[in-house]
């Protein structure tokens, strides 16, 4: 019996006295995709009906008649609608592809993305000696669903300083806020809340060329308000029709500033596990991605 008892304590001193080892911090690898284009599903004034060129404006009629409620009822359907399937302006992109992480589930709640710009490499007037914050948001906050949703996530961050330019207010812009502006993640998947191997990281790169903007005629359709400011051809008493006509999409600045690509520490993207153990999985200078411009 005293055997069988001294057995029994060796047992639950031995179980008492396992050595914890802390899990292996994740690590993930990236395929860089640079070169390409994607629309700028963000922003629905960069979106153009189908069915329509350049060579439709001006629109006749006003409001609901003639071919300008016809332009204003397709608008709505897919530009503006959750289906979200209209013909949207391209921007040159550079896309991060997933191909490959460990260990198999990483939560996209737990991926931190942050863009930092360091202001000394910003050209006057938006040098400073600080570094700034253009972005930050878990990647789940940042997805975005092209062709499913225009809503983004409740937690979706907005865009702020690089150095002292501040996106979110680029010559008065009033829709230049959202993250979608800059990059967004697509998943493979849509609705897992997982990484997945295939899950692309969007850049919008801002090097040349501005989207096409529709405001103006979103003005004469009556689908936004009579601010006329970025509106070159209108004028006080001047009939719709001179004011109906597609513009550069100057006010809502897209993508990542020229800046970011002219010098190597000017914007760096982190993506941090803050799950446990914490760990930097990746640090992403701005300016291999793509030449600097205009």
């Amino acid at each position: 019996m005293l055997l069988i008892a001294l057995t029994l304590v060796a047992g639950v001193l031995l179980w008492s006295l396992r050595i914890y080892t802390p899990p292996a911090p994740p690590s993930i690898t990236l395929s860089l995709r640079s070169g390409g284009s994607n629309p700028v599903w963000g922003d629905p004034t960069d979106c153009q009906p189908y069915g329509y060129s350049l060579h439709s404006y001006p629109l006749s009629g006003s409001g609901t008649t003639g071919q300008s409620g016809a332009w204003r009822t397709a608008w709505s359907n897919q530009c503006a609608s959750p289906n979200v399937s209209g013909n949207f302006s391209a921007l040159n992109t550079t896309q991060f592809v997933i191909a490959s992480h460990s260990p198999a589930i990483i939560p996209l709640s737990d991926l931190n993305l942050t863009f930092v710009c360091n202001g000394h490499y910003a050209p006057a007037p938006y040098t400073t000696i600080n570094n700034t914050i253009l972005v930050q948001g878990t990647l789940d906050s940042m997805t975005w669903f092209p062709g499913s949703t225009t809503s983004p996530a409740p937690n979706a961050p907005h865009l702020g300083w690089c150095g002292g330019f501040h996106a979110a207010g680029y010559l008065g812009g009033a829709f230049g806020v959202l993250y979608n502006r800059l990059a967004l993640f697509d998943p493979l998947k849509p609705g897992i809340p997982y990484l997945e191997n295939g899950d692309t990281f969007l850049l919008y790169i801002h090097n040349g060329g501005w989207p096409l903007d529709f405001y103006c005629v979103l003005i004469q359709t009556g689908l936004f308000g009579g601010n006329t400011v970025d509106c070159p051809l209108w004028s006080p008493g001047a009939s719709p029709s001179t004011y109906a006509y597609p513009v550069m999409d100057h006010d809502d600045y897209h993508g990542a500033p020229p800046w970011c690509f002219t010098n190597i520490n000017a914007c760096t993207i982190y993506i941090e596990y803050t799950g446990t153990p914490v760990t930097q999985v990746a640090s992403i200078s701005v300016y291999s991605l793509a030449p600097g411009g205009a």
